[in-house]
């Protein structure tokens, strides 16, 4: 599995504040204000803990992990590669959309 390098260089050293994971959709919300969400079809992995610092986040396909620095991963399937992830900052801009 290779690096998003792109959606990596985003949100890398950003901690989590608090994270919600429902049937359909990841929330992570970023203690700067910023905020991530992810639509996912499935996810195999314990939560992403809340004060854990992303480090990396992997992509191939329909798989998505997003590693911390704690040594944390989240592995998730999402509906549509290429489009399932966006990432906002505290004005609710958009940084990422893919």
């Amino acid at each position: 599995m290779a690096a998003n390098l792109k959606l990596t260089h985003i949100v890398k050293d950003r901690v989590i504040q608090n994270f919600q994971l429902n049937t359909s959709e990841l929330l992570i919300g970023f203690v700067d204000g910023s905020a991530m969400k992810v639509k996912i079809l499935e996810s195999n992995s314990p939560p992403l803990r809340e004060g854990a610092r992303i480090r990396q986040v992997d992509e191939n396909q329909a798989k998505l992990v997003i590693e911390c620095e704690d040594h944390s991963t989240m592995d998730l399937t999402v509906t549509n590669p290429g489009s399932s992830v966006s990432v906002r900052d505290k004005n609710n801009q958009v940084e990422y959309l893919g």
